[in-house]
């Protein structure tokens, strides 16, 4: 098989992967949203497989968001969550992400500032206790993807998940109970040779 990529360089071969990806695509498109894995040692073409991936997908008029972890300390909590959606806010208009997010949009802000730029009349987030918060934060997000994905289908990849922090793959588990009746697609790329039980 051969397509062309986004870079405009030939795409050969993955046969196998590239149909089931588009399979799962299709049945995120058509509602039934679910989860993609891309598993294997590094230099295996998992980035390059799940690029493949997005620009067939946009050429299907699914909206496109990549989170990349980060393999050193320092990134903040959620981070391949907040470069995908800091991505989403810099590109839409204001009216939209303030439907899209709802109520939700001052708990969002907290950790993707980029929110409160294009809102600028976000009500300060309740004093909470921390579960509550993080619940309230989690649950926020979730909502957001899934009516974003009301309008356009979403593929969200999570690249590099090896090094995702504990509150990535806290919302990674609580959006994917909730993708059944989405039309959303998430990608998860990792290295399977890093990976431990936990």
């Amino acid at each position: 098989m051969t397509s062309s990529g986004q870079s405009g360089r030939i795409f050969v071969g993955r046969q196998r992967e590239m149909y089931e990806l588009r399979a799962a695509l299709k049945k995120s498109i058509a509602g039934r949203g679910g989860l993609a894995m891309l598993v294997g040692e590094p230099g295996i073409g998992k980035t390059r497989t799940a690029l493949e991936l997005t620009s067939y997908a946009e050429g299907r008029g699914a909206q496109v968001l990549w989170g990349r972890c980060y393999e050193e300390e320092g990134a903040p909590p959620y981070w391949p969550w907040v470069q995908a959606i800091r991505d989403y806010v810099e590109l839409a208009e204001p009216d939209r992400i303030r439907v899209e997010m709802g109520p939700g949009a001052d708990d969002i802000a907290v950790i993707v500032p980029n929110v409160g730029v294009k809102l600028t009349d976000l009500p300060t987030p309740p004093d909470l206790e921390p579960e509550q918060a993080r619940f309230r934060l989690l649950d926020s997000i979730a909502t957001f993807f899934k009516n974003s994905a009301r309008s356009h289908p979403l593929v969200l990849v999570l690249d590099d998940l090896h090094w995702a922090d504990e509150s990535s793959l806290l919302l990674l588990r609580f959006i994917a109970q909730q993708l059944q009746d989405s039309c959303i697609l998430v990608v998860r790329c990792y290295r399977d040779m890093e990976l431990s039980r936990q």
